[in-house]
């Protein structure tokens, strides 16, 4: 896993000519002659390389918080530590449920999944992911997952065609290309993973500049895969994504981050590319996807929440709106409530009172400042929360926001500021306003990633609205529906398959999620389903309960026990 950091100065550039790395061009070729022999490895090689890797990841734990922290400039033992402890366990996790799918392949044919496959009234099959084992239950107590596949395929089909790169392999491998915008230091190793073990393919691995500094961590780690010569490291601007892209040895692309810098490379820069875009013309030829940053909604539908309620979910909501200083894909960015709900300024009032106990944060990058400036100029009514200077910028709530104003400012591209607005829809009643809500969201707010849905249970005994439930969750077009629960935690299950929303009908798009160490096949959204009486686990903006947490999860991960599981237990039920 070679990084290569090429020097610009030495390559000028003309706009006729593309700038030529001559370094990039021979670790792409070294990396091209490895993708079919990749493909012939063995199961058992696979198996062998997964538990090593796992072994190499728990040895590092320490130095990999370590450096983390040091490269985002965080203290340990602060909010952002469990951050950051949250994605290593993520990455554990993803590295178990590989190993453990590779493990059923050998011995079933394919992964095992917890459960029967079932059909919806529309017959699209539907297969459970989670719990996958009695140990989910601790680390995601009181919550299911499942995943919609995509109409065409039956309950026999989807199986059939589970792990189908196992069951055929290919004769000729692939390179892919992942250009990885993000700052968190578990997402371009899953892609990674999932590029090798799930699609089969080799990997050049571009990473965000500010990730710099954690290359020679990860060449340490992950040093098995630097034998096999299966993945290489990139460093650049964006000349080199322009140039990574077209290059002819590049066979498949992903892509995480920006929604602007995303439509630029797929559908080229300015007013053509924008025009581009809207008649759906990629200039892109090659195949490719996306894990697009966007506007990541709420929807609270009104019912009768106690004070309990309200103050629950609104903790849940901030922890998942101030993770790495609100940018992430998944942070929620709108909050959508019914006008006329007597608790919707209590609400707005408990996510504004928990806001305030954690830290405000360095901005990420300087795009940050100047979005969150223009926010605050066009929001007189915008409320600033925790303490700000020249580095940290404030928790901001923008209340009561218009339609207009979604599409008047930034609220309709990703978001690099911790800003997050609230939104009011008339309706006459929980029905029209789940119908009204659905509708709005698809059509007015930008992005197909992940929405959110919180309903208290005795609102879903009335037969209309479970109804208007029933078809919001069929309708919403995205990629992730979490019912009580955030996104964050549909990513930390580690078998929710996590992409755009994708129609069968969307070639371009049709193989676009990862995360889907179960493989299956044509996935078009995932479900997760919580429990409206939030698990006390995901209540606390504590750092240190967090950061302990989540070193009792991490161990678990790392080597499943009955004993690890009650240490964990311990730790929970303790607060």
């Amino acid at each position: 896993m070679t990084a290569i950091a090429p020097d610009h100065r030495s390559a000028p550039t003309t706009s006729q000519t593309p700038p030529m790395w001559a370094d990039v061009d021979r670790a792409l070729a070294d990396l091209y002659a490895r993708k079919n022999s990749w493909v012939q490895v063995s199961l058992e090689e696979r198996i062998a390389l997964l538990a090593t890797l796992r072994r190499a990841l728990a040895d590092a734990e320490e130095r990999w918080i370590t450096a983390s922290l040091e490269a985002k400039g965080l203290a340990p033992g602060g909010y952002g530590e469990g951050e950051e402890r949250t994605w290593f366990t993520i990455l554990t996790r993803t590295l178990r449920l590989l190993h453990q799918a590779l493990i059923d392949i050998r011995d079933h044919g394919r992964p095992q999944l917890p459960g029967v496959l079932t059909s919806r009234p529309n017959g699209q099959s539907v297969a459970p992911v989670l719990p996958m084992s009695r140990y989910d239950a601790a680390i995601l107590p009181r919550m299911t997952g499942e995943v919609w596949i995509e109409p065409g395929l039956t309950a026999d089909e989807v199986l059939q065609q589970q792990a189908n790169v196992y069951q055929t392999p290919a004769e000729s491998g692939r390179v892919a290309l992942v250009l990885n915008a993000s700052t968190s230091t578990f997402l371009p190793v899953t892609d990674i993973l999932h590029k090798l073990f799930v699609t089969n393919d080799v990997v050049a691995l571009k990473l965000h500049p500010a990730q710099a500094s954690l290359s020679s961590l990860f060449e340490e780690t992950f040093r098995p895969l630097l034998e096999y010569g299966v993945v290489c490291l990139v460093y650049g601007d964006h000349d080199l994504d322009t140039y990574l892209c077209a290059h002819t040895q590049i066979d498949t692309i992903h892509f995480s981050g920006a929604d602007a810098a995303f439509d630029a490379l797929v559908f080229g820069e300015g007013q053509e590319g924008a025009e581009r875009r809207a008649r759906h013309e990629p200039v892109l030829t090659k195949p490719f996807s996306g894990d697009i940053g966007s506007v990541t909604p709420v929807l609270v539908v009104p019912g009768p929440w106690s004070d309990d309620d309200l103050h629950h979910h609104a903790t849940l909501l901030v922890r998942a709106f101030v993770c790495n200083a609100a940018y992430v894909s998944a942070a929620p960015r709108l909050i959508v409530q019914h006008r006329g709900w007597r608790q919707r300024d209590s609400f707005l009032a408990a996510f504004e009172q928990v806001l305030a106990r954690v830290p405000t944060r360095q901005a990420p990058f300087p795009e940050a400042r100047r979005q969150l400036d223009a926010l605050l100029n066009a929001h007189a009514r915008a409320h600033r929360i925790g303490q700000a200077d020249m580095d940290h910028l404030p928790w901001t709530i923008i209340p009561d926001l218009t339609p207009s104003s979604l599409e008047a400012d930034c609220f309709v591209r990703t978001m690099f500021c911790p800003a997050v607005g609230e939104l009011a829809l008339e309706a006459k009643d929980a029905v029209t306003f789940v119908d009204a809500a659905v509708e709005f969201l698809n059509q007015r707010v930008r992005g197909e990633l992940a929405t959110t849905i919180l309903i208290h249970p005795r609102t879903l005994r009335d037969r209309r609205v479970r109804a208007a439930f029933e078809r919001a969750l069929n309708n919403l077009q995205y990629g992730t529906v979490a019912i009580n629960a955030v996104a964050q935690q549909a990513v930390l299950t580690g078998v929710l398959p996590w992409g755009a929303f994708t129609v069968a009908e969307s070639s371009d798009w049709s193989s676009s999620k990862v995360a889907n160490p179960l493989m299956l096949p044509r996935p078009q959204k995932s479900i997760l389903r919580g429990s409206f009486r939030v698990p006390r686990m995901f209540l606390s903006v504590d750092p240190q309960y967090n950061i302990e947490v989540c070193k009792a999860i991490t161990r678990l991960e790392q080597a499943p026990s009955p004993w690890r599981l009650a240490q964990l237990l311990r730790l929970t039920l303790r607060r």
